[in-house]
């Protein structure tokens, strides 16, 4: 992961949005309206087409496609623009047949996509490596770690809200509804991702993304559920001393950063209260999913069906054909069915991530009978 050298004031940079029209990307879009020296030329969207019509109005000038029109639109999009930062905003395992597009028409990728890491870490890590392409990440927690990075490091920690559903009884979970899960006590996000908040499905996919961007073991990174939503990420260094990351939950600080880094030149003076600052381990019967994670990391397969599996169980579930806990059991049960076999190149995550999604559908069908 690159740390790019001071960058020439008076050169304009341009950047392109792949995913605008989602949590991450309309709030790239407000970081791009304070910004001086930075212009959108481009951005994708995926079916909301009034509001693509409006952030085309608002940044007169940047050209727009659909993802929906598939990716060689998308890869013809960013062969005519070539940005000097491109802001990966598409989740998904889509969003990392993106990610490794985008490296070769870029010389920045702020990656706002977890997958790419989960599920393609090494082959995304090496075109970027050919291209002399930097990854800053978006993540909060990851952007916190960024910063805090020296030698030294001994093990690193991020933080988890806990998601909506972290004060309820373990015997209430079976009855959460969808309106329910997605009241996150914190972060305002996407559908998905505020699922995968309340089972934690989204930590463990920061863990495997962690362990990519950094270079970690498994056993280098500790959670902690922090419920104030200030502390990011922590440095234990070999000296003792611990760094921690504070700022205010509202992900236009990192994204801006991504963008800026390695200048600061986003204004956010907002100071958050540390009168509070508490930390808890997660629950092992409340949060299953994420301990699911210390079976799956040292496998791209096992993370490919991981992921495949939770984008259907996790949109069954916003669906009402299943119920909260089933999420659980769709997720686990097709995991289980990978070896954890090699994996040799992208193609082979294509088809791992379609088998894997298959199998979740069949789970999904045979529990609705």
């Amino acid at each position: 992961m690159g740390r790019g050298g001071s960058r020439d004031k008076m050169e304009e940079k341009t950047v392109v949005i792949l995913g605008a029209t989602g949590s991450i990307g309309t709030q790239t879009l407000d970081v791009l309206k304070k910004l001086k020296g930075f212009k959108l030329v481009g951005f994708t969207y995926h079916k909301n087409e009034e509001l693509a019509e409006k952030i085309a109005k608002e940044f007169p000038g940047a050209a727009f496609v659909s993802t929906v029109e598939g990716l060689q639109a998308v890869e013809k999009f960013l062969e005519s623009t070539r940005p000097d930062i491109v802001v990966l905003a598409v989740p998904g395992f889509s969003g990392f047949l993106l990610s490794m597009m985008a490296v070769s028409y870029t010389k920045r990728l702020a990656l706002a996509n977890k997958e790419s890491m989960v599920c393609g870490g090494r082959f995304l890590k090496e075109k970027a490596k050919e291209e002399g392409v930097e990854i800053i990440p978006v993540d909060s927690e990851h952007s916190a770690v960024f910063q805090l990075m020296e030698e030294g490091i001994v093990k690193i920690a991020i933080t988890a809200s806990g998601g909506a559903l972290r004060d309820w009884k373990l015997e209430d979970l079976e009855k959460a509804k969808p309106e329910d899960v997605l009241k996150h006590p914190v972060w305002s996000m996407g559908s998905r991702i505020t699922v995968d908040s309340a089972t934690m499905v989204n930590k463990a996919f920061e863990v495997l993304e962690a362990m990519e961007l950094f270079d970690l073991r498994r056993a280098q990174i500790d959670v902690y559920i922090h419920r104030q939503g200030l502390v990011h990420g922590m440095v234990f260094l070999k000296d003792g001393t611990v760094k921690v990351h504070v700022s205010k939950p509202d992900m236009r600080i990192p994204i801006a950063l991504a963008m800026t880094y390695p200048e600061r030149l986003y204004e956010y003076l907002e100071f958050p209260d540390l009168e509070t600052l508490s930390f808890e381990r997660p629950d092992r019967e409340k949060y299953p999913l994420f301990f699911l994670v210390d079976e799956i990391y040292d496998s791209y397969a096992k993370r490919t069906a991981f992921n495949a599996s939770d984008e259907v169980a996790v949109q069954a579930f916003l669906d009402g054909r299943i119920g909260y806990l089933e999420i659980f059991r769709v997720v686990e049960g097709v995991v289980k069915r990978f070896d954890g076999s090699s994996v040799r190149d992208v193609q082979d995550l294509v088809e791992i991530d379609e088998t894997a999604r298959g199998m979740a559908w069949e789970k999904i069908e045979r529990s609705s009978r």
